[in-house]
């Protein structure tokens, strides 16, 4: 059913770990409950999973090595009746613990976090209908996926890899390869033993092997997601594999749209079938992505977009990553477009910091092969952006600090 780095996981091995499950004195009548879990063995945590959905048995997925207090806290924020961390089937079933008399859930649900890039992450209740009906769409929508292997290099904890990755794959009759080393030659090693695969990963992990990749030995095909990636980030990406996906979703929605021969950064393909988007209509219009999902639940994003003629949807920036200066906007992306083009520059990202009279003042970190004066990174900004975008806080760093799920927090970088 799965591959697991160097691994395979049968039937066989699923239907032992649903015996064990059922005869569980927890796990065997958990329905309506809820539970937290941090399992470091994939495979365990994959069968947990599709057992809980399959026995209507809600469920909060955390990060493997996330401390135990830290499970304790989610656990309680999430009204979880019971929480387990595991390394095996044996530490699984021993260590279950009762956290919590809460109601019963009505209906059965994945839990998810939001990114906690712009505030204070949130638990996001999905159930397993919607997340059932996405992943139909899903496979719908992305026809070329049919012909493809996914290779998951990227938290399957998460939605995107999770659901995306290992569920629609499944779903679809097809055997992921699940990867949990994330050293880029063994990635690529396991892409270039596996037909037709499409790598599922994150922007900062896609620029690292690609960059690793040789030019005659292209990647069949890749799929990208989480935050927008550099301009020269996605060249490189393109030239090294046959076909360049990209996909944008909230844990609220999961996948809302997607699609390849991306025309920009900021080009998150169709939407899916199944909902309905709302934006802009234009880049010099943009518009809060509003989502309404096949319940009619409205799902307001707080990201800023536009919808054009092709229907294709553009994810700008986060509402509360916008930089007003003076009643102007500045799109983080755009600055960082001009920096990153500067000759030895490989990374950057552009925040804000509150100034005076509620302005608010473009911040620039950057990385670069060879010390940069301040001056010069300015004075090429000046040539290609307007003085409103031009950075004011300029520092140089040795790198940049990302989640593990690839993205930035301009607002702990804000802070710091």
């Amino acid at each position: 059913m799965i591959y697991l780095n160097d691994d395979y996981f049968d039937k066989t091995y699923f239907e032992h770990c649903f015996s064990n499950f059922s005869q569980h004195d927890i796990l065997g009548n958990c329905q309506g409950k809820r539970i937290t879990v941090c399992i470091s063995d994939a495979a365990l945590w994959i069968a947990l999973c599709l057992y809980c959905r399959d026995q209507g048995i809600s469920v909060f997925p955390l990060p493997v090595g996330t401390p135990e207090e830290a499970l304790r806290r989610r656990a309680k924020l999430s009204n979880s009746h019971y929480q387990v961390m595991a390394d095996n089937m044996d530490d699984l079933l021993a260590n279950i613990e009762t956290i919590g008399d809460h109601p019963n859930d009505n209906v059965a649900v994945l839990v998810q976090m939001s990114s906690g890039t712009t505030g204070e992450p949130k638990c996001i209740d999905r159930s397993w209908t919607s997340i059932d009906i996405e992943l139909e769409n899903y496979i719908q929508h992305f026809s070329d996926l049919a012909d493809m292997t996914a290779v998951v290099a990227c938290p399957v904890n998460h939605s995107y890899g999770l659901i995306c990755g290992i569920l629609a794959s499944i779903k679809r009759g097809s055997e992921p390869v699940i990867i949990t080393n994330f050293n880029p030659k063994y990635i690529i090693r396991k892409v270039q033993e596996t037909t037709s695969p499409i790598l599922y990963s994150s922007p900062a992990l896609i620029t690292t092997i690609t960059m690793m990749v040789k030019a005659d030995q292209p990647i069949h095909a890749i799929m990208t997601s989480g935050t927008l990636m550099q301009a020269s980030w996605l060249e490189q990406a393109e030239k090294k594999c046959v076909n360049l996906y990209q996909q944008y979703g909230c844990s609220e929605v999961g996948c809302i749209a997607l699609g390849g021969n991306l025309r920009s950064i900021h080009d998150q393909g169709v939407p899916l079938p199944h909902i309905r988007v709302e934006s802009g209509n234009s880049e010099e219009s943009p518009e809060e992505i509003v989502v309404t999902t096949e319940s009619n639940s409205i799902v307001a994003t707080r990201d800023l977009g536009y919808l054009d003629a092709d229907n294709r949807l553009h994810f700008l920036s986060r509402i509360d990553e916008m930089i007003n200066v003076s009643g102007l906007n500045v799109y983080p992306a755009e600055v960082e477009k001009v920096v990153m083009e500067m000759p030895g520059v490989s990374d950057a990202v552009v925040f804000k910091k509150n100034h005076a009279f509620g302005n608010d003042q473009v911040c620039l970190q950057f990385v670069a092969d060879i010390e940069v004066p301040t001056e010069d990174i300015r004075s090429w900004c000046a040539r290609y952006l307007n003085k409103y975008q031009v950075p004011i806080q300029i520092t140089q760093v040795e790198k940049i600090d990302r989640l593990p799920n690839g993205k930035v927090s301009r607002k702990a970088l804000a802070l710091a």
